[in-house]
């Protein structure tokens, strides 16, 4: 058999910000200590408040896992674990602790050999989310379902590694074949219509089993395919963190960390590694105490001013920090306050609200919900098979006359918005329809609305006189919201709402069709106000900047006026959003 090339061909990118990660280690030691603590009390600032101190407090077991975390904001968290050697909790409860009693609980089910069957967050009296865990040979496959409906698919795939051709430089060891492993992992969003695909590889290095090179990128099926992030680690540490391009690229450029003899990071340094480290474009360095505690950060750029956080603490007898404070350069800072209390010898360890008996409540409402899960997904690929399958239409409706509007709303479709006035100035009410397909789910994202003009005739029927599939937004455009339609003075106004401003369109009935003669786009926030009206009859445009708050980092407020005359106005019907464009600005 032919071995595979499927490098270039799988992977969705799964965007891991593991470079804050790794900094994390560094100096945010919030919840790390030492010895057999029974409770430890964290109290900080409120970022929003710095007068107010907030204190959460957090109780452990013999074994330091957590089993309750009490918040500041009336309510707490309760962790239990099946067996003592489970390093993460089979049920959590986190609950009010005012009189709302409100509350919510994630559960999950595992067989003998350690793999999650079923798992899900029960709120409210129902299943919130639920997880259906299956396996086939070297298939795990999810279904994820939420708010009573299928709602997003993924498999992971263990693959051979022999039928790979892997890139030059990828891997610098020979590598342990055993240990080594690659995962293809394939995510389907039934909402959203959204397809993901990505490979992960692990290569363990031969003797070494501290040593490996990570790597995962997008497969060639999906939106950017061939990017993603390689990392090397040396003593389970990572090294290096570097882009991957065109799936066999591995870029001279990313993160390079240092490590001193107690494994600590020492120094993260960001930029082209043929230059690191004396040329780089962002550094990090830490300093640590005798104790492990980071007492120093200094970051800085190739160009620019240089960053130092000096941390200061005060210690208990078990060498673990009460007080961890920041001092900045400028003389502000903020103080951490932590207090223990430890475990005596022989003592009983802490209890929270949860036992087994209350585990097993929950894991029969898992197993009870399966069924009811499984018939969704069932009623859902019925649907789905009956409105692929249904006939085409094949109705004419340029030469369709009704005097119901709803004659021309195709089969499979649904109304989204009507209006109605006169368009070409007979004294009859005309009528514009806006329709997208009907959803299978509840939560399901069309990608796209279709318009239709139709005109009154003097018999009081209607006729289609236009149609567009761009003057109108889908469901799934970013950050662009449809917000309705006029008739106003004979002209179509279709209006879009941005996440911070919004525009509108002008389209008149001229020359036996419908023509953009006016457009406006406004954008902005709460320093500044960014706006475009254009007459395209006229050619005229105004353009208008506002920079409110005196930003000096924007540009100064102005006013311009200018002239684009454009030799054919465009046409409705061939028209598409935000493609036509003037002075930066699209419309």
């Amino acid at each position: 058999m032919k071995k595979h090339k499927r490098f270039l061909k799988t992977g969705i990118f799964v965007m891991l910000v593991l470079s804050s990660f790794v900094k994390a280690q560094a100096y945010d030691q919030e919840l790390l200590f030492k010895g057999k603590v029974k409770t430890m009390s964290v109290e900080k600032e409120n970022e929003s408040n710095k007068k107010q101190k907030l204190k959460t407090v957090y109780e452990y077991d013999q074994n330091q896992r957590k089993l309750k975390e009490i918040s500041p904001y009336k309510s707490s968290t309760d962790y239990f674990y099946l067996s003592k050697s489970d390093e993460k909790p089979a049920l959590t409860k986190w609950y009010r602790t005012d009189d709302s009693k409100e509350q919510s609980i994630e559960i999950e089910e595992k067989n003998k050999t350690g793999q999650t069957l079923l798992s899900g967050n029960y709120k409210s009296g129902k299943w919130d989310y639920y997880y259906i865990h299956d396996y086939t040979g070297n298939v795990q496959k999810i279904r994820w379902f939420n708010d009573g409906e299928i709602y997003l698919e993924t498999t992971e795939e263990k693959m051979d590694l022999s039928k790979y051709n892997i890139p030059a430089g990828f891997v610098p060891f020979d590598w342990d074949r055993n240990r080594s492993s690659s995962i293809i992992k394939k995510s389907k969003d039934y909402t959203s219509n959204q397809y993901e695909h990505n490979i992960v590889f692990d290569f363990v290095e031969k003797n070494q089993p501290k040593n490996r090179v990570t790597f995962h990128y997008n497969g060639a099926d999906v939106y950017d395919a061939g990017k993603g992030y390689w990392h090397r680690y040396e003593n389970d540490k990572m090294i290096e963190e570097r882009y991957i391009y065109k799936a066999n690229e591995i870029s001279d450029f990313g993160h390079r960390y240092v490590y001193n003899a107690d494994g600590k990071l020492k120094s993260d340094h960001y930029g082209y590694f043929n230059q690191l480290p004396n040329q780089f474009l962002q550094r990090n360095l830490y300093t640590y105490n005798e104790n492990g505690d980071c007492i120093k950060r200094t970051e800085d750029g190739e160009s620019g001013k240089t960053y130092i956080t000096q941390y200061k603490y005060t210690y208990d007898d078990h060498k673990n920090w009460t007080s961890q404070t920041s001092l900045y350069e400028d003389g502000s800072g903020s103080t951490i306050k932590r207090n223990f209390i430890y475990y005596k010898p022989a003592e009983s360890e802490l209890t929270n609200s949860l036992s087994e008996t209350v585990y097993n409540q929950y894991l029969k409402e898992l197993r009870a919900y399966k069924p009811v899960a499984e018939k969704q997904f069932q009623n859902y690929n019925v649907a789905k098979s009956k409105k692929e399958n249904t006939p085409s239409d094949k109705t004419n409706y340029r030469e369709l006359r009704s005097k119901n509007w709803k004659d021309f709303l195709p089969k499979g479709q649904k109304s989204d918005t009507i209006t109605t006035g006169d368009l070409n100035k007979d004294g009859l009410e005309d009528l514009v329809i806006v329709y997208q397909p009907e959803k299978l789910l509840k939560k399901e994202n069309s990608t796209g609305r279709t318009l239709r003009i139709l005109l009154k005739l003097n018999d009081g029927n209607y006729q289609l006189a236009a149609e567009s599939k761009g003057a109108v937004a889908g469901e799934s455009m970013n950050n662009i919201y449809f917000s309705g339609l006029e008739i106003k003075k004979g002209l179509l106004i279709i209006n879009h709402d941005f996440i911070r401003g919004g525009s509108v369109h002008k389209y008149r009935y001229q020359n036996d069709g419908f023509y953009l003669i006016g457009a406006e786009s406004r954008t902005g926030d709460a320093s500044y106000y960014s706006g475009i009206d254009y007459n395209l009859s006229t050619g005229k445009y105004i353009l208008t900047y506002d920079n409110w708050d005196d930003n000096k980092d924007l540009p100064k407020s102005s006013k311009k006026e200018g002239i684009k005359k454009l030799t054919t106005l465009p046409n409705i019907e061939t028209y598409e959003l935000f493609t036509l464009e003037v002075e930066d600005h699209n419309l």
